[in-house]
């Protein structure tokens, strides 16, 4: 199996001050070296105008690629493709996936609503029904495709537009296009992503169905889709499950105390956020009837499924997903590296590398979508 960790996991920028920049770049760096050491992929973020280093997350990744082991990954969930000019962004990606001979991980998403869309121009409604993300990729496959005597490709979306006549340069490590890891939350989304042969964020926060059910649907429609051997593959090794928040101690009762413990602090900053720059939005798992998803989020609803425990709790978690065929899991440990709680994540990533990766590095993902038969729930 695959591990990776999101660097600065739920970071919110309460400081607004440009001294604290510098500080808070700082550590974003140390946690994304500490986490390549420990064997995980470190993965990165993208918002606007809420912190010194989420702005240009694939800047960022280029200054940590030198600094880590050569077999590591960087991952990247997810870019918010409506931000960008579809031609800079390939050009980006591909370079990126060049300079680390493919071990990029590229998850492509909306971002959120709120003040980032606003203030980079897009309609609230474009970006908020899916469609200026989905009008970007279909030009990213494109370009991606596009060979230099190609008749010329032209594009036009509400905030963007060209014309290519030459293809895209450099071209990216891989064949087809750097590895893309598609959102899906909604289940046509699901359906689409293996349509297209493209990795999918499966049984994710805001999803429409069950995990098992994403995976079910996932599976059978690539299989039908009689994409190539090497395109499925890829798939089925890079189809990832994120878990939103997970504390890792020597016993049960420590985990669940460092849970709450970090979640009060987190809490804590979001409020002082909300309550001097106004309401932020982010992911929510099993959002409650009748509650906005500015609301859910305030109330911490990204954390109502923690996943606390000693090791072996957690590994049988981790089993969980290994014995439906989940090869990638992207986890976020609670604690707040620039706060008080930054002791709660560190010791979890620590303990996990130590002792739970290890029970799972040799489990190879698989290589047939209908290879291995599904219970009827996990």
């Amino acid at each position: 199996m695959d591990f990776s960790t999101m660097v600065l996991t739920m970071y919110v920028a309460v400081e607004d001050d440009p001294d604290a920049d510098e500080r808070i770049l700082g550590i974003a760096v140390e946690q994304a070296l500490l986490a390549a050491d420990l064997g995980f992929n470190p993965w990165f973020t993208e918002h606007h105008f809420r912190g010194p280093w989420h702005s240009s997350p694939i800047q960022f990744a280029s200054y940590i690629a030198p600094q880590i082991a050569s077999d590591r990954y960087l991952g990247f969930g997810v870019l918010s493709i409506p931000y960008y000019h579809p031609v800079r962004l390939v050009e980006s990606m591909n370079q990126l996936d060049q300079l680390t001979k493919g071990r990029t991980l590229y998850g492509l998403g909306s971002g959120f609503a709120g003040i980032e869309p606003m203030g980079l121009g897009l309609d609230a409604e474009y970006h908020r029904s899916g469609r200026a993300a989905e009008d970007t990729l279909d030009i990213m496959q494109r370009l991606w495709a596009f060979r230099t005597g190609d008749p010329t490709y032209d594009f036009e979306t509400p905030t963007q537009k060209g014309s290519i006549v030459r293809r895209v340069t450099p071209a990216p490590y891989r064949k087809r296009h750097p590895t893309v890891i598609r959102t899906a939350s909604r289940d046509a989304s699901v359906v689409k992503a293996a349509q297209l042969g493209l990795p999918a964020f499966l049984g994710t926060f805001s999803a429409e169905s069950s995990l098992l059910e994403q995976v079910r649907a996932y599976r059978k429609t690539l299989a039908a889709a009689n994409h190539p051997r090497e395109v499925v593959e890829e798939c089925l090794r890079w189809c990832t499950c994120d878990w939103l928040a997970v504390v890792v101690a020597d016993t049960d009762e420590e985990a669940q105390a460092r849970a709450a413990q970090a979640k009060a602090e987190h809490l804590t900053l979001r409020n002082q956020y909300t309550e001097r720059y106004g309401a932020i939005l982010g992911p929510v798992v099993n959002r409650k009837p009748g509650h906005s998803a500015a609301a859910a989020y305030a109330a911490g609803g990204d954390m109502y499924q923690t996943i606390a425990g000693n090791p072996d709790t957690v590994a049988a978690k981790v089993r969980e997903l290994s014995d439906i065929g989940i090869n990638h899991l992207l986890i976020r440990f609670l604690g707040e590296w620039p706060g008080e709680t930054r002791h709660i994540s560190e010791a979890s990533m620590r303990l996990f590398a130590r002792e739970v990766i290890p029970r799972f590095k040799d489990i190879p993902p698989l290589r047939d979508p209908l290879a291995l038969e599904l219970p009827e729930k996990v």
